[in-house]
């Protein structure tokens, strides 16, 4: 490998210096990390509009986070929403539906039970005509009929 030379002013002599110094390594070595790093970036050093990569980065973030909160604001809130108000539609929903249910179990409850009365006057008439017609065809109840029916009764 030959070794050449680039000529520089004074000026920028000693800020090359400075920066050797400071990065700990040789002009040779620094110019050439320099160039590699030039064509990595695609940064032109002679555009006065290169900016430090952490500026364009802190841009970024900046960027990156008022997207997220676009997005929060325009799609995770409205979707929460919307997920909140289902939730209580639902809610509403399924109390309206026991309701209904309490109402349906009451009402054939109160059919039960008019039904049990109709059934147990109707049990007690039948015994009143058993005693009866027992009364009329025994009337001294000489065969023992009506005392016989009253302790089944019983």
């Amino acid at each position: 490998m030959t070794k050449k030379s680039i000529l520089i002013s004074a000026h920028h002599h000693k800020e090359l210096k400075k920066l050797s110094e400071a990065y700990n390594l040789s002009f040779y070595k620094l110019v050439e990390e320099m160039i590699i790093y030039f064509k990595k970036t695609g940064i032109n050093p002679t555009d006065p509009k290169n900016e430090n990569p952490s500026k364009g980065l802190r841009e970024l973030d900046k960027r990156l986070v008022s997207f997220l909160k676009v997005q929060e604001r325009d799609i995770l809130k409205p979707l929460r929403q919307e997920v909140y108000n289902y939730s209580k539609e639902l809610s509403e929903e399924n109390e309206e539906t026991r309701q209904l249910l309490i109402k349906v179990l009451n009402d054939f409850n109160q059919y039960e039970i008019n039904r049990a009365s109709k059934v147990l006057n109707e049990v007690q008439t039948q015994r009143k005509a058993i005693l009866t017609l027992a009364q009329l065809m025994d009337s001294k109840n000489k065969a023992g009929w009506v005392t016989k029916i009253k302790e089944t009764f019983e």
